[in-house]
């Protein structure tokens, strides 16, 4: 996408020195005002790649947009204007996203907890645990996911449950979630979960959880599936038993 951008922003360049050196960036800025949603949604994807903090505020405004796909585009957009991870910016991004978090387009909602997984900010958690229960799959497998990258242990609980979720990818998502928190706690579900589970890249997403947890009480659960007639199945039980081996060697030699 940013090669793309920067494609664009040449194009656009080029045509305003025809026009008498016409600014890139104000052109792209005029281009928010388009009646067309497309170009609008474009604009916003472009003014991100300049990573300038001042375009925030304009960026925010596009969240009122009665397009959804330019309100993704905004938060996309906006996690590049002002980094969601920089403590600084992100308090005055955070209201703003909370907000699209509750936002009535399924697609809005989904790139709101994509960018909340990148805030440090236990409001952010709180908002994420609540998505996870959104009506939507899609919404609720990107709360998982930001939840995992969170790597807050209080979101432990949310992610067990979806364990349980109608959706494969939603489980899958937090089966991955639940590896990233390396919770002990966590063994226990992620065994059960693996002998009703049927589709099987959930059962691949909790042979890798299984691995990061590192707990020994897995790896003959972990050899059992390194047999799986299924060729990604058995070759990710075979990393995680070769992870869960290795931690054991190197907790034995600080002993």
């Amino acid at each position: 996408m940013r090669a793309l951008a920067i494609l664009v922003l040449a194009l656009i360049g080029s045509a305003g020195a025809q026009k008498g050196g016409a600014d890139p960036k104000h052109e792209i800025l005029k281009r928010l005002h388009d009646p067309d949603a497309v170009r609008r949604r474009d604009a916003l994807l472009l003014l991100g790649t300049f990573n300038d903090a001042p375009l925030s505020p304009l960026i925010q405004r596009a969240m009122d947009d009665p397009d959804p796909g330019v309100r993704a585009a905004a938060i996309t957009a906006l996690g590049h204007a002002s980094p969601v991870e920089n403590a600084s910016t992100a308090q005055e991004v955070i209201p703003t996203l909370l907000r699209a978090l509750k936002d009535s387009h399924p697609l809005v909602r989904r790139a709101a907890a994509g960018a909340l997984g990148r805030v440090r900010d236990p409001r952010a958690v709180r908002a994420l645990q609540e998505a996870a229960r959104d009506r939507d799959a899609a919404v609720r497998a990107a709360a998982v996911e930001a939840l995992g990258e969170q790597g807050d242990q209080a979101a432990l609980t949310t992610l067990l449950e979806r364990l349980r979720d109608k959706d494969p990818f939603v489980r899958r998502q937090a089966a991955r979630a639940l590896g990233r928190l390396r919770a002990p706690t966590a063994l226990a579900a992620l065994l059960e979960c693996l002998v009703r589970e049927e589709d099987m890249e959930v059962k691949r997403a909790i042979a890798w959880a299984l691995g990061e947890i590192g707990n020994p009480h897995a790896a003959e659960t972990l050899r059992t599936l390194s047999r799986s007639t299924d060729p990604y199945l058995s070759a990710t039980a075979r990393e995680a038993l070769k992870r869960l081996t290795s931690d054991a060697t190197a907790r034995s030699r600080r002993r």
